[in-house]
């Protein structure tokens, strides 16, 4: 039974398997990976049984605008709703801030579509990558 919480309980480990197990490259980075989830405003995790599956993290001014920095679901658990479900809850609980920002992969952009979010014509993400 997978089980949703907002709970930071996880461990390195936990964390460092989940974000493998997309080749995600912030999973070269344990030390400073761990710590930006830990404090995150909000987390929420996806576990089946005691095992970590996914989870989508927030960081917010308080009001108007929120950063949601990651998303991932174990690829064994894929097609199964369990990422656009994570979204649904994330946007209910942010639901009331004005601006709901999140830089995704080109290949992604339908999934966000379906939940909901939009890609603005007039803007574009800018980064700097260290």
């Amino acid at each position: 039974m997978i089980t949703f919480n907002y709970s930071k309980n996880f461990t390195v480990e936990q964390i460092i398997k989940l974000f493998k197990s997309v080749e995600w490259e912030s999973a070269n980075y344990p030390e400073k990976l761990f710590k930006s989830l830990k404090n995150s405003e909000t987390v929420i995790t996806l576990y089946d049984e005691n095992n970590l599956i996914g989870l989508m993290s927030a960081i917010s001014d308080g009001g108007m605008n929120v950063y949601f920095p990651y998303l991932l679901i174990d690829p064994e658990y894929h097609g199964k709703g369990l990422g656009k479900i994570t979204v649904e809850k994330m946007l209910e609980k942010y639901g009331g801030f004005y601006r709901k920002i999140l830089v995704c992969s080109n290949e992604k952009v339908p999934f966000y579509t379906k939940c909901g979010m939009t890609v603005p014509e007039d803007q574009l993400p800018m980064m700097k990558i260290n």
